[in-house]
């Protein structure tokens, strides 16, 4: 096993995915990935992550539905979520709105695209 932080990225972009993967393990962490929420929620059961990166707009289980899930138990509550959206350039096409982020119990939330040193320094300050 592995020393590095666990950082689980939950998205549904495949391409996404797999750059945030590599910036992320670049930055010195191991990124296990799960393509929706309720994905998300059964990586989380096979073995807690040190932090969740999660996408909001995502099928079968969003992003606000899996934070409130992880939240609401007390074995994944103290997990660090940072929310990724792209909602903030499109709230007046969307059914999500800034309420939303602001009332997810999410640690941080970041705009799409993400800088991938913001995105690194961010996962960073949650780790220690």
């Amino acid at each position: 096993m592995s020393d590095k932080k666990q950082i689980l990225l939950i998205d549904d972009d495949p391409d996404f995915v797999e750059a945030v993967k590599v910036i992320v393990e670049n930055g010195g962490y191991d990124v296990r990935v799960a393509y929706d929420g309720q994905e998300g929620l059964e990586a989380v059961a096979e073995g807690k992550p040190d932090l969740i990166v999660l996408d909001v707009m995502m099928p079968v289980m969003n992003g606000h539905e899996a934070c409130a899930k992880l939240k609401a138990d007390d074995d994944t509550k103290e997990i660090p979520i940072i929310l990724l959206t792209a909602v903030a350039d499109r709230v007046t096409t969307s059914t999500y709105t800034h309420r939303d982020m602001l009332e997810s119990e999410a640690e941080d939330y970041m705009p799409k695209p993400v800088e991938p040193q913001e995105l690194l320094e961010r996962i960073q300050s949650w780790l220690t």
